[in-house]
């Protein structure tokens, strides 16, 4: 199997999320947030090597393959342990907004191909799985649409209604550019 331009852009896509991510959570400096994502990396791992036909490396690199799984278990954490939910907000006292953007985009992004999958056939389910690198253009996006909307409050949360349309937008968008972007993606590789 040789490496080509397409391929090398496409594992670039993946380390350059797991870097921002990285990075994003580095700098909120949030104890919490860095025991959620290595409390997370360890349930990952455990779940992995639950499965059969593994080879004995494959548990502890795919995390890092799937980031966006990652950072969704460290979402679950760390949003049980600091959002309020409010009649019209969802709420993160004292926490930095772009790490709460960052960890509230994975959350809805989790929740909507989880709960919408179902009625859109698995498409978003399948693209999750089988296509990290436009899962992960489709979370960055989400990320920035969810700091966007954190901006506008003027405290560190996101309005029902906005989180709400993500957790939607985001598998309809998956939906979406599974007709055009993945043929394009085996085409790269």
């Amino acid at each position: 199997m040789t490496a080509t331009a397409g391929g090398l852009l496409l594992l670039c896509i993946v380390i350059l999320f797991f870097l921002h991510l990285l990075w994003r959570l580095g700098t909120s400096r949030s104890g919490s947030a860095l025991a959620c994502f290595a409390a997370a990396y360890l349930i990952l791992v455990a779940l992995l090597r639950q499965q059969v036909d593994t080879a004995l490396v494959s548990p502890l690199l795919l995390p890092f393959v799937y980031a966006y799984a990652w950072l969704g278990v460290t979402a679950v954490m760390w949003a049980a342990a600091h959002m309020r939910v409010d009649g019209r907000v969802l709420s993160f006292p004292g926490q930095d907004r772009r790490l709460a953007a960052l960890l509230c985009s994975q959350l809805a992004l989790h929740i909507g191909v989880l709960g919408l999958s179902p009625w859109l056939s698995q498409q978003p389910r399948a693209i999750y799985l089988l296509a990290p690198p436009l899962t992960i253009i489709v979370s960055y996006l989400a990320y920035r649409l969810q700091l966007l909307a954190m901006r506008r409050q003027p405290v560190c949360g996101t309005s029902w209604i906005s989180w709400g349309a993500l957790c939607l937008m985001i598998p309809l968008l998956m939906t979406w550019l599974k007709d055009w972007a993945v043929p394009l993606l085996l085409h790269m590789t």
